[in-house]
């Protein structure tokens, strides 16, 4: 093989390894701590707790958590009666209020959040209720109820896709504008699902994570979380196993104790369509061994031009 396909190859290969090397990572929340979750290895690592809200360490459970399209992480601050629209940072968990929501509290919502491409927020709650929100200031706009038990939402583009749970295992597509979801089709599951917390990455590709705590009476507390993979256009679920936290869980690390029979609950990965269709046409980020790479690739081809130009003696 000619010395130049050899370096062609080379080269290639090390692009292919760095493709192959770059995992998926989304962000989940346990009851008010934060992890990042590597969905190619199903292992999660605490971040932070959210810290004060207003001053006062309130009893509280996270929930609802996405990415908005520039990959700033939003999410609902559920303290029983009141209700908060928060930020969370992703370098440490801490949580700052936006406004308060104005809804119903005196039901358990389960409520969730997503954003469109637009920068619309949506919200919707196992009782079916659906909103929109303001994202700046938390204000609500109730605009009807979708006739179903919604548990999570996602959107990849306009296009937003409800997830049920707590006995309805399905997945439903959502018009905001008519306030109808439309059923896509059944997990194929029959294992009861207490949040089904959807997200999609920037291929399109739609994951879950599926929270079991708190079981209905009679079912036992399954001890981990599991990451799943919903197809988008007939709603069937593959679970795909466990999320864990990446060492041995014999040695009783912080992320074990919080994880282990502790549900996570929304997933947002900022690494959404939004941002990719943002940057279209900008020079994609290289890592020190891309542009080594490229820079190669571009020596190899810039030689062989100029033997083949160079005049024979």
């Amino acid at each position: 093989m000619p010395l130049r396909a050899i370096l062609v190859a080379l080269v290639l290969g090390v692009f292919a390894s760095q493709a192959r090397a770059a995992d998926l990572v989304g962000y989940a929340e346990a009851y008010n701590v934060l992890y990042s979750v590597d969905l190619t290895t199903r292992t999660a690592v605490m971040i932070g707790d959210s810290g004060l809200i207003n001053g006062q360490q309130t009893p509280s459970i996270i929930t609802g958590l996405t990415a908005s399209p520039t990959g700033a992480l939003f999410a609902v601050w559920d303290a029983g009666p009141a209700k908060l629209l928060v930020t969370v940072d992703k370098g440490t968990g801490l949580v700052a209020p936006l406004g308060a929501l104005n809804v119903n509290s005196s039901a358990k919502l389960d409520l969730a959040l997503a954003f469109t491409c637009d920068g619309k927020l949506w919200m919707s709650a196992s009782t079916g209720q659906f909103w929109s929100v303001d994202p700046a200031t938390a204000n609500v706009t109730a605009l009807g109820n979708l006739g179903v038990d919604i548990t999570g939402l996602a959107a990849r583009g306009s296009l937003l896709i409800g997830a049920g749970s707590q006995g309805n295992n399905n997945l439903y597509s959502i018009d905001p504008v008519k306030v109808t979801a439309t059923l896509i089709g059944g997990y194929q599951t029959a294992n009861y699902i207490t949040i089904t917390s959807p997200g999609f990455d920037a291929s399109g590709n739609l994951w879950a994570v599926l929270d079991y705590v708190p079981p209905p009476g009679g079912v036992s507390v399954a001890p981990w979380s599991d990451l799943a993979q919903v197809s988008p256009t007939s709603g069937t679920l593959v679970n795909l196993g466990n999320i864990t936290p990446p060492a041995s869980t014999s040695d009783k690390s912080p992320t074990y104790y919080n994880l282990f029979q502790v549900g996570l609950r929304g997933l947002a990965i900022p690494s959404s369509v939004c941002s990719v269709a943002a940057s279209t046409g900008s020079t994609p980020a290289l890592s020190w061994r891309g542009m080594a790479a490229l820079i190669a690739l571009l020596l190899l081809v810039g030689g062989t031009r100029l033997r083949l130009r160079r005049p024979s003696p």
